[in-house]
C-alpha cells in the first residue's frame, strides 16, 4: 500500500485542482466559441438565404408586371391593326363601330380598366365599371400623345374618381398609312394588378409577397407604386427612390441597403424591365429579416449560458468535493500522525505497511522506512510461552482471528529490541479492506508511563516522603490484614514520639527538623529490621514499631527490648552545624486483642499510652485503661472548656485564603480561640485533643458551625458573602444527626449551603472508613464542598482521593513551609497538585509565609493560598479592616495595570 506523504498530498490535490480549474476554463471557452461560430453561420445563412428569397420575390414581380404590361400592349396593338386598316380603306368607322369595336377587346382584356380611341376631340371609351362622367371623359382627352406613331408610352398614374383607385395610362400613337389621320389608342391598367394581393392575416397561403415584405414599382424614376404605405402612392420619391433610380441606371438589378424615416435599416433586391421604364424593387426591414436569426441566437445564447452555468457549478461542485476531500484527507492524516497512540496497517503475513510518529517511536527507528516492509515481530517481540520455551504462536493466533472479523483488546509487554526497556502496552486488532485486500489495523497505547506512574502514586499513598517508611494507611492496611488473616494472635505495637522536636525546628528551621527525622528513621529502621520488626511513620514526628508475623525469618524481640534497642539509636548525636543533638522518645504500647479489637483502636490506645509516657516514670508506657479515665490536670481541663462553651470565652479567628493568581479573596477558615479568665489564651492543641476524647467536640462542633453561620448571614446582608471553611473530627462524622443539624442550622440562618466548606482531617478517615464515606456523601449531597484537610502528612492515599467526594485537597504546611529549600518536599507538594488536577480537584497550600514560597507554588499550578504572607488569623473589626484594605490595595492594582496596557 502506498501512502503519500502530507506534501505530496497537498501538491497532488492542488495539481488536479489547478487542471480542473483550467478544464473548465477551456471547455467554457470553446462553448463560446462554438456558440459565436453557430450564431455568425447562422446570420450569414439567413443573408443569403433572405437575399435569395428576395432575389427571387423580385423576378416575379417584374415578370408579372411584364405580363400584365404585356397582355394590355397585345390588346392595344391587336386594336390598332383593327383601326389602320379601317382608315386607310378611307373609310372612318362612326363612334358606334368604334365603341363595339372596344367593347369587344375590352372582354377580352383580363387587365384592363378602360380602352379608348381618340381622334381630336372625339373620344370613345370601353370603360369595365362604367364609371365615366365627363370629369374623367376631360382627362381623358388631356393626356398627351406619344411623340412618335407606334411604339407604347406608360403615362404617370391617374385617378379618375374617388371611389376608384389609381390607373396607369398605356398609350398608342396609330397614323394611317393613306388617310394621314392619327389615332391615340389608350388602356388605363389598375396599379393594382401589378402586384399581387397579400395573404389575409389569418391565412397560411403562400405569396409572392409575405406582409413582412414591401415592393416598391418606379417609373421613370418616379414611384409608381409602394406597398409599404397605407396605401398605395404615386408621383411621391420615397426614401430609397433616388437610390434605386441610380442603381438602375448602372444595372439591370442588384441589392441594396438604405435608411427608411420610420424603419431603421431598410434592405432588399431590385430588377429592371427590359422593355418598359420599370423597376420593380422587393424591401425589407433588416430588424424584420433578422428577427428570426435574432430568436435563434438568443436560444442559442440562452443554452450556452446555460452550458456555462453547468459548468461553472459542475466545476465548483468538484473543486468544493475536492476540497472537502482534501479537507477530511488532512484531518484524518493528523488524526493519523498526531494520535499518541501508535497505529500500525499490516498485511495479513503481519508486515508493516504503514505507521504514525508514534508507532515509530515505540519501535525505537528513526524513519519509516526503517520498519515499513518488515515484519512486526522484529520490533515487537513474540513472548516465550513457558510450557515449550519456544516463540508463543498466540500472536499468530490473534491476527488469524482478527482476519475473521474479531475484534481484539488484550495487554502485552515486551523489552524494546533498541533500548532493553521494559514497555507495557495495550493493543487493539482489527481487520479492514482496502483495493479490495485484507489489511489488519493495530493500535498500541503505550501504558509504561502510567504503569510507572501508577506505582510512583501507589508508593506515595503507602509511603512517607521523608523517611520513605509505610505511612498510617499503609500501616493500617497492612494490620488490618494480619488480623483478618490471624483473628485473636497477640501482638504488641509500640509508639514512638520524638520528644521536644518542636525546639529542634524553631531553632534550626525547617530543612533541619526534616534532616533529623530523616536521620532518625533511618536508625530506629536498622535497627529493629535486623530484629524482624518493621517501622512505620503515623505522622509528623511520630513512628509505630510493628512485631514481625508469626513464624517470621528472623526470630523476635520482646517488646521491651525492642523498645531499649530504640532508645539507644536515639541517644546518638545528630550533629547540625556546631551543635550536637540528642533526641528523647517517648514510647507506649498497647496489645492486640487484649486493648483494642481493630487495628485503627490499637493505634489509639499506644498513642495514648506514648502521651502517658512524659508522666510515667521509665522509657515505655503500656496502656492501661484507667489513662482513659484519669483525674487531675486533662479532667479539670475538660471541665473548664465546658464551662467556656457555656459562658462564651470561645470565639472565632478567621484566615483568609486568596486565589495565588489575583490575590483575590476566595474565603477563610474558621480558628476556634479559647480566652481562659486566669490562663489567657489556651492553644487549640491543647484543648481540642481533650474536646476529641470526649463527647465535649460534639456540642463544640456545633457552636463553631453556628457562629460561623451567624457571622456568614451578617456578610450575606451587608452585601458581601464569603465561604467559610470549618474543620469537623472524625467523631462528628459518626453523629447520624450530624448532617440534618447543620442543614437544619443553614435553613434557620438562610445560608447557601455552597458557602459553608467543611475540612475533614486525616484521622478522620481511618476510624469506619464506611460510615465516614456515607457521612460526607450526605453532606455533599446537600451541597457543602469538602476539603481533605493536611494531605502529605503520610497518611491520606490515592483511594481516599478518589473515592471521597472530595471538591479540594490542602497541602501540609511542612511541605508548603520546606517547599524551596527540600527536593523531596517539593516533589510532594508538585504530585499532590498534579493529582488534584487530574481527578479535577481544588489545591490549597497552608503555611505561605513569604513571595518566594507563593510564586513556587503558582508556578506548579497551585490555585489557593493561605498563611501568614496574606494574613494572620483575624478576629472581629481586624478582620473587617483587612478586608476592607485588601480590597483596596486589589482595586489600585487593577487600575495602575489597566493605564499601563493603555
Amino acid at each position: 500500500m502506498q501512502l503519500l506523504s502530507a506534501s505530496e498530498s497537498y501538491l497532488l490535490g492542488r495539481r488536479f485542482r489547478r487542471l480542473l480549474r483550467w478544464a473548465g476554463l477551456a471547455v467554457g471557452l470553446g462553448l463560446i466559441g462554438l456558440g459565436l461560430w453557430s450564431i455568425t453561420q447562422d446570420y450569414h445563412s439567413s443573408r443569403r438565404l433572405a437575399h435569395d428569397n428576395s432575389q427571387q420575390l423580385t423576378d416575379n414581380l417584374r415578370q408579372l408586371s411584364e405580363m400584365t404590361l404585356e397582355q394590355t400592349a397585345l390588346s392595344l396593338s391587336s386594336l390598332g391593326s383593327e383601326l389602320v386598316p379601317a382608315s386607310g380603306a378611307h373609310t372612318e368607322p362612326d363612334a358606334r363601330a368604334l365603341q363595339t369595336l372596344l367593347e369587344g377587346a375590352i372582354r377580352f382584356d383580363s387587365v384592363s380598366q378602360l380602352l379608348f380611341v381618340r381622334r381630336g376631340e372625339q373620344l370613345v371609351a370601353a370603360d369595365r365599371h362604367q364609371s365615366l362622367s365627363p370629369e374623367a371623359l376631360q382627362r381623358l382627352r388631356q393626356l398627351p400623345p406619344p411623340e412618335v406613331a407606334g411604339p407604347l408610352q406608360l403615362l404617370s398614374p391617374i385617378r379618375l374618381n374617388d371611389q376608384q383607385g389609381e390607373l396607369l395610362p398605356m398609350l398608342m400613337r396609330l397614323s394611317g398609312p393613306e388617310s394621314g389621320q392619327e389615332w391615340l389608342l389608350g388602356a388605363l391598367i389598375p396599379l393594382a394588378a401589378l402586384h399581387p394581393p397579400a395573404p389575409p392575416q389569418d391565412s397560411d397561403a403562400q405569396a409572392p409577397l409575405s406582409r413582412l415584405e414591401q415592393a416598391v414599382y418606379l417609373l421613370d424614376g418616379q414611384v409608381l407604386m409602394h406597398t409599404g404605405e397605407p396605401t398605395p402612392g404615386t408621383g411621391r420619391l420615397a426614401p430609397e427612390s433616388e437610390l434605386l433610380a441610380r442603381l438602375a441606371s448602372e444595372q439591370p438589378g442588384g441589392e441594396f441597403k438604405t435608411s427608411s424615416g420610420y424603419e431603421t435599416e431598410l434592405w432588399g433586391t431590385f430588377r429592371r424591365s427590359g422593355r418598359y421604364p420599370l423597376l420593380v424593387a422587393s424591401l425589407q426591414a433588416e430588424a424584420q429579416m433578422l428577427a428570426p436569426w435574432r430568436q435563434r441566437s438568443a436560444t442559442k445564447g440562452v443554452m450556452l449560458a446555460l452550458a456555462l452555468l453547468a459548468l461553472g457549478l459542475g466545476t465548483r461542485t468538484l473543486q468544493h468535493m475536492l476540497q472537502v476531500l482534501a479537507t477530511s484527507e488532512s484531518v484524518y492524516r493528523r488524526l493519523f500522525e498526531d494520535v499518541a497512540d501508535g497505529v500500525l496497517v499490516l498485511d495479513p503475513t503481519g508486515r508493516v505497511l504503514a505507521l504514525n510518529p508514534a508507532a515509530l517511536r515505540l519501535t525505537g527507528r528513526n524513519q519509516g522506512e526503517e520498519v515499513v516492509g518488515h515484519a512486526l515481530s522484529e520490533f515487537f517481540p513474540h513472548p516465550i510461552d513457558p510450557a515449550t520455551g519456544q516463540l508463543s504462536a498466540l500472536p499468530r493466533q490473534r491476527m488469524q482471528r482478527a482476519l475473521a472479523g474479531e475484534q481484539l483488546r488484550f495487554e502485552y509487554s515486551f523489552d524494546a529490541p533498541l533500548t532493553q526497556q521494559r514497555v507495557d502496552c495495550e493493543m487493539r486488532l482489527s481487520s479492514f479492506t482496502l483495493d479490495g485486500a485484507p489489511q489488519l489495523l493495530c493500535l498500541v497505547r503505550d501504558l509504561s508511563e502510567e504503569r510507572r506512574f501508577n506505582r510512583q502514586q501507589d508508593y506515595l499513598a503507602n509511603h512517607d516522603p521523608l523517611t520513605g517508611l509505610p505511612n498510617r494507611h499503609s500501616l493500617l492496611r497492612q494490620l488490618d490484614e494480619r488480623i483478618e488473616r490471624q483473628p485473636g494472635h497477640r501482638f504488641e505495637l509500640v509508639f514512638v514520639n520524638l520528644a521536644r522536636f518542636k525546639e529542634i525546628n524553631e531553632a534550626f528551621g525547617h530543612r533541619a527538623a526534616d534532616m533529623v527525622l530523616e536521620i532518625t528513621a533511618r536508625r530506629l529502621e536498622r535497627q529493629l529490621l535486623t530484629h524482624g520488626w518493621s517501622l512505620a511513620r503515623a505522622g509528623g514526628t511520630d513512628f509505630v514499631a510493628v512485631p514481625p508475623p508469626p513464624g517470621g525469618p528472623a526470630p523476635g524481640l520482646s517488646t521491651k527490648d525492642v523498645c531499649e534497642l530504640m532508645v539507644q539509636a536515639s541517644r546518638e548525636p545528630i550533629t547540625l552545624g556546631d551543635t550536637a543533638v540528642e533526641l528523647h522518645l517517648k514510647l507506649g504500647s498497647a496489645e492486640y486483642p487484649a486493648d483494642a479489637p481493630d487495628a485503627g483502636q490499637l493505634l489509639r490506645c499506644a498513642d495514648v499510652a506514648a502521651a502517658r509516657a512524659r508522666t510515667v516514670v521509665g522509657s515505655q508506657v503500656r496502656y492501661s485503661r484507667s489513662f482513659e479515665h484519669a483525674p487531675g490536670h486533662d479532667l479539670k481541663m475538660r471541665s473548664e472548656l465546658s464551662a467556656a462553651l457555656r459562658g462564651g470565652q470561645l470565639q472565632l479567628a478567621w484566615q483568609p485564603k486568596l486565589w495565588l493568581e489575583s490575590r483575590e479573596l476566595e474565603g477563610v477558615e474558621a480558628l476556634l480561640r479559647w480566652h481562659h479568665p486566669r490562663l489567657g489564651w489556651i492553644p487549640p492543641s491543647e484543648f481540642i485533643p481533650l474536646a476529641e476524647s470526649t463527647e465535649l467536640i460534639y456540642p463544640l462542633t456545633r457552636w463553631v458551625i453556628s457562629a460561623a453561620l451567624d457571622q456568614m448571614a451578617r456578610w450575606q446582608t451587608l452585601g458581601q458573602p464569603l465561604k467559610v471553611a470549618v474543620n469537623i473530627s472524625a467523631n462528628n462524622l459518626q453523629d447520624p444527626d450530624f448532617t440534618d443539624h447543620i442543614k437544619g442550622l443553614l435553613a434557620q440562618k438562610n445560608v447557601p449551603a455552597q458557602w459553608l466548606e467543611l475540612e475533614v482531617t486525616e484521622s478522620a478517615l481511618a476510624v469506619n472508613p464506611d460510615l465516614v464515606l456515607r457521612r460526607l456523601q450526605e453532606l455533599r449531597a446537600a451541597g457543602m464542598p469538602l476539603a481533605l484537610d493536611d494531605f502529605g502528612t503520610g497518611f491520606s492515599s490515592l483511594s481516599y482521593v478518589s473515592q471521597f467526594p472530595f471538591t479540594s485537597i490542602k497541602i501540609d504546611r511542612s511541605f508548603v513551609s520546606a517547599l524551596l529549600r527540600s527536593p523531596r518536599d517539593r516533589h510532594v507538594a508538585e504530585s499532590t497538585i498534579a493529582l488534584g488536577r487530574k481527578l479535577g480537584l481544588r489545591t490549597v497550600a497552608e503555611g505561605v509565609e513569604d513571595d518566594s514560597t507563593a510564586a513556587a507554588l503558582m508556578a506548579l499550578d497551585c490555585d489557593v493560598g493561605q498563611g501568614y504572607l496574606f494574613a494572620k488569623p483575624l478576629m472581629g473589626q481586624a478582620f473587617e479592616h483587612w478586608r476592607h484594605t485588601h480590597q483596596s490595595k486589589l482595586l489600585a492594582a487593577r487600575r495602575q495595570a489597566a493605564g499601563q496596557h493603555r
